[in-house]
């Protein structure tokens, strides 16, 4: 077991750049061989089941451990490493390979930090938005209300994710899932998210994406049965409520 701290950089606050960048990378656009500790928040402080620095950096990309919500650890990221005997602490750069030991002042990061990842929300009855949500499970959890359900009805790499029990729960229904042909495929109930599956965590939509499935999802739908047949009726909330004044 080691004592670890791991540090991670906040994107709000990396205005030059250097999340993921390499150690020599960074120095140059600091401008300085001391790295920058303000723009770095806390992601994990423990033990982790690890006998050495690789055995740290497989612990947070394979088995992370409990409490963890950062992102998995990677280029950039700076992990302090506490021998409990002396209470000495040396701190580590993980580089493009392997690790560089560096002065890294831990009260300048003080501040706890989450991963968050870029959505499009989608609740019934309400437009879809754009929006963040953190990505340890409680906070995925919370964003659905409940057990989460990974669904994958796109060609791309990009799933939605909703409550695994939204239809037997009592939620309202949200949205249509279609076909190609536009036939409706699936109704999602409760709230869901529709991000990147690229990879073994839930990720950012990009550009491109988000604008694309926030006009998908824009408008909240209601459900009827119309000759044996389920339809879905896209409205404006805005303009409904001005009807029933």
């Amino acid at each position: 077991m080691i004592d670890v701290t791991l540090y991670q950089i906040d994107p709000e606050k990396d205005s030059l750049g250097v999340l993921f960048e390499d150690l020599r990378h960074t120095q140059q656009r600091l401008g300085s061989g001391e790295i920058d500790a303000s723009v770095y928040g806390k992601a994990f402080e423990g033990e982790v089941d690890a006998e050495d620095l690789e055995g740290v950096f497989e612990c947070f990309n394979m088995d992370k451990p409990e409490g963890f919500g950062g992102r998995s650890m990677s280029v950039s990221d700076v992990v302090a490493v506490r021998d409990r005997d002396t209470g000495k602490t040396d701190c580590y750069f993980c580089d493009a390979v392997g690790f560089r030991k560096i002065d890294f002042d831990e009260k300048k990061a003080a501040e706890p930090f989450r991963a968050k990842i870029r959505v499009v929300y989608c609740e019934p009855g309400r437009p879809a938005r754009v929006t963040q949500i953190g990505t340890a499970l409680e906070d995925l959890q919370k964003a659905v209300g409940g057990l989460i359900e990974a669904y994958y009805p796109f060609e791309e790499e990009v799933c939605i994710v909703c409550n695994d029990e939204g239809k037997l729960n009592g939620m309202s229904a949200n949205r249509a899932i279609y076909d190609e042909e536009h036939n409706i495929q699936d109704i999602i109930f409760g709230p869901f998210f529709v991000c990147d599956c690229s990879t073994p965590e839930f990720g950012s939509l990009s550009e491109e994406q988000t604008d694309r499935y926030r006009r998908m999802f824009e408008s909240p739908e209601h459900f009827i049965r119309l000759d044996g047949k389920i339809r879905a009726l896209p409205y404006t909330p805005a303009a409904e409520r001005q009807q029933a004044r």
